[in-house]
């Protein structure tokens, strides 16, 4: 067995070990024995870890990593109400375990991969892969944003992201094989190599982390685009961060800390997240409204715990004191003095019905038991409405105004007082819904004059309407109406098919984007300039205004201003869309229209401000999302009615505008002429529908159903004495949910034979 200290081994003035004499002085080396430890025949190499060592000090970097990486999270909890810190922790709780299971199988690998390649490689290979990733996803979720921004059809818009992403993930690895090369350079010309690696793990980890800051700002007019977004950017950061703290050695010092406190760190940090969830419902509610990784988990991890299929879990977050009775849940109906807790408040308390009730507007009182809507009479003179005087017709579009927001409706600021004008003199509909909370289905049929499911359209997520359409103007242009549209949003453009039967179809949102900028008056501006062009035609007129300026981003108004946070900034937006009506208004009043005009005024959608921990619209069919204003003011009325005690739909709107044109023929909808002139109005239930939730309102029970794969989660609501949707009453009143709950799926049958009835067409 040969001495190591015997084989050649070049000293820096080129002699060799074995030929070099040694010093008299030192003594000789006591040959290697084989069965010794590799560290101790080979000094420069260090002993292997135990495996405690190795697991705390995995804990211990995915500590580090997580604590960083969560960083966006916590900010959007403390934007949602939230406490920072406690969205630091809670976020970085959640994510601690996966990601410590990961940087243990990374770290594994790794060496693994360091005795092939050797150690230089590895570490160098490492560096480049940690850095491509951190280099090319902001680049790529930027190019996503701005394709999204400047591209209306889908298809070449995804195109043109998969070629550009192929140059931008080839580019970035070229850029980041360069960078760890020069940082290899600088470091074998006496540079610290400690701090060209905290420098390269700027570079990686920087660049995402700025990238997730637009997102504390909102989200845009997709409904989860804000959440899926900042899924994904939290997944960057937790897979650099990750990846740095594989590759970088992070010193003998604290990898000793490392090796001894990890583990208990990691488990403190892990008790105090769930305690912390647990003891704080508005910590989990904030923390699932901001989106991202942890809040999926936090989501998952409560259903998980719904035992007894209340869409309640009892932990996580999750606030259900009794998961073996369905009956017990935040949200249901607490009876008084029973001795049971049912809404999981602390208390045996009364319900809020009392209260609501007391809180009830005067004059919107209604009588569930007789089935009838209640009128307010008006005391002076019926508006003029006589056989073949077809009046012109303005129909203005209020986008994403929700009616509780409007103090047309009650709401204490004066953001509508414009719509309280021409509520005034006309009819206010207390109980309006759009037919779903998303854009498409929410205004598709009201061009189509048909349902959203029998609407000749393509397939696409914002579908384009198809030439067979016979469109509601086309109808009324047949009739001899001149016809007008003004449209404030991409999609409502020609190039989708919106303009069929449109004698004038401006797009106002082709001078100015309608999320960035401010529309309105543009909007106002091209529509007096069709009355202009058309009022000396002797031809009634039909004109359409979309206004979209309430639509996020909010924006502030100078001198409107109704508090701080996103709902101070909305109503702000809805207060200058008043402004942009009555400056409509007032220009119509003073063209020769005036005293044979129809104004009608609706929402499209609402708004969610975290209500029932949702934000924004799209998916829920909750009454800040689906409740919207309507007015519709006829020539000659001069005083205000009232309509209660039955709920309309949007969809109504078109019947209502084919009978004032004197038009006839099958439609969607109830005409609301009649009840407008005061006479008592009878409607079947409202049937509304978002994919897999459907809801019908047969004032005042709302019954919402959600399909799932095991058991469909049912909730009624009585709207008269909870018109927050606070209290499921479900289980107390068994016959209406299965009566309602016929309704409703009559209907969806009716959507699916429709629906296969269109596939085959196709």
């Amino acid at each position: 067995m040969s001495d190591v200290r015997s084989e050649p081994a070049l000293y820096p003035d080129g002699a060799s070990s074995a030929t070099r004499p040694s010093p008299a002085s030192e003594p000789p080396s006591p040959p290697a024995r084989e069965s010794e430890p590799a560290h101790l025949r080979h000094p420069s190499i260090p002993p292997a870890p135990s495996l405690r060592e190795t697991i705390g000090e995995a804990c211990g970097l995915a500590l580090a990593s997580c604590v960083l990486a969560s960083i966006p999270a916590a900010l959007r909890v403390s934007r949602a109400g939230g406490s920072f810190v406690g969205g630091l922790v809670a976020a970085a709780a959640v994510v601690l375990p996966l990601v410590a299971i990961g940087i243990s199988l990374s770290r594994a690998a790794g060496r693994g991969f360091r005795m092939v390649t050797g150690l230089r490689a590895g570490r160098s290979t490492a560096a480049v892969i940690a850095l491509w990733i951190g280099l090319m996803a902001p680049v790529l979720l930027v190019l996503g944003a701005v394709l999204k921004d400047k591209t209306n059809h889908r298809g070449l818009g995804g195109t043109t992201f998969g070629v550009l992403a192929l140059g931008v993930a080839i580019g970035s690895a070229a850029v980041a094989y360069r960078i760890v090369q020069t940082g290899r350079w600088l470091v074998d010309r006496g540079m610290s190599a400690r701090g060209i690696a905290v420098g390269l793990a700027v570079l990686a980890i920087g660049p995402t982390l700025l990238v997730s800051f637009p997102l504390l700002r909102g989200h845009d007019d997709s409904p989860h685009a804000a959440i899926v977004a900042a899924a994904l950017i939290d997944g960057v950061l937790f897979a650099v961060a990750a990846a740095v703290a594989v590759t970088y050695d992070i010193g003998d010092r604290a990898r000793e800390l490392a090796r001894r406190y990890g583990v208990a760190a990691a488990g403190a940090l892990l008790v105090l997240g769930a305690l912390w969830l647990s003891l704080s419902a508005p910590l989990g509610a904030a923390l699932r409204s901001g989106g991202g990784l942890a809040a999926a988990m936090v989501g998952g991890l409560e259903r998980w715990t719904d035992r007894d299929g209340d869409g309640h879990g009892a932990h996580f977050g999750g606030r259900d004191c009794d998961e073996g009775d369905p009956r017990i849940h935040p949200g249901a109906v607490d009876l008084p003095g029973d001795g049971v807790d049912q809404d999981c408040d602390g208390t045996d308390g009364p319900a809020a019905a009392a209260s609501a009730r007391a809180a009830e507007p005067a004059g919107n009182a209604a009588d569930p038991a007789s089935g009838e809507a209640t009128t307010t009479p008006a005391p002076t003179a019926a508006p003029v409405l006589t056989p073949g005087n077809h009046p012109s017709i303005v129909l203005v579009t209020l986008d994403t105004v929700r009616a509780d927001h409007t103090s047309a409706y009650g709401y204490p600021d004066k953001t509508t007082p414009r719509l309280e004008q021409l509520a005034q003199k006309g009819t206010l509909f207390e109980s309006a819904y759009a037919p779903a909370s998303d854009t498409q289905r929410a205004l598709l049929p009201l061009f189509s004059a048909t349902s959203y499911r029998d609407t000749a359209k393509s397939n696409r997520q914002w579908p384009t309407l198809r030439d067979e359409a016979n469109t509601l103007a086309e109808r009324l242009r047949g009739a001899g109406y001149k016809t007008g549209f003004v449209s404030s949003f991409q999609w409502l453009s020609e190039e989708r098919g919106f303009n069929q039967g449109f004698d004038h179809f401006t797009e106002v949102h082709r001078d100015e984007h309608p999320e960035r900028g401010v529309t309105g008056p543009l909007a106002v501006r091209a529509a007096r300039a069709i009355v202009e062009k058309e009022q000396a035609s002797g031809a009634p007129l039909f004109l359409w205004v979309h206004l979209f300026d309430a639509h996020e981003e909010y924006r502030r108004h100078d001198g409107f201003s109704f508090g701080r946070g996103d709902k101070g900034a909305y109503d702000s937006e809805i207060g200058f869309v008043d402004k942009q009506l009555g400056d409509l208004y007032d220009a119509i009043e003073a063209s020769p229209l005036k005293g044979n005009v129809v104004f009608i005024v609706h929402g499209s959608q609402g708004e969610g401000f975290g209500e029932h921990d949702v934000k924004g619209h799209g998916r829920e069919l909750y009454e800040e999302m689906v409740r919207v204003p309507l007015v519709i003011s006829l020539p000659g009325a001069s005083s205000a009615q009232r309509v209660t005690g039955r709920a309309v739909s949007t969809l109504d709107i078109v019947p209502t505008v084919l009978e004032l044109a004197g038009v006839s023929g099958e439609s969607i909808g109830v005409s609301l002429v009649s009840a407008a002139g005061g006479a008592p109005l009878s409607r079947p239930p409202v049937v509304l529908r978002n994919g897999k939730r459907g809801a019908i309102i047969d004032y005042p029970l709302k019954l919402v159903v959600i399909d799932r794969e095991k058991r469909d989660r049912v909730l009624l609501f009585d709207l008269a004495n909870d018109p927050k949707e606070q209290h499921d009453i479900s289980s107390d009143r068994a016959d209406d949910v299965k009566r309602l709950r016929a309704l409703l799926d009559a209907d969806r049958s009716g959507d699916k034979a429709s629906k296969k009835s269109a596939e085959k067409t196709d």
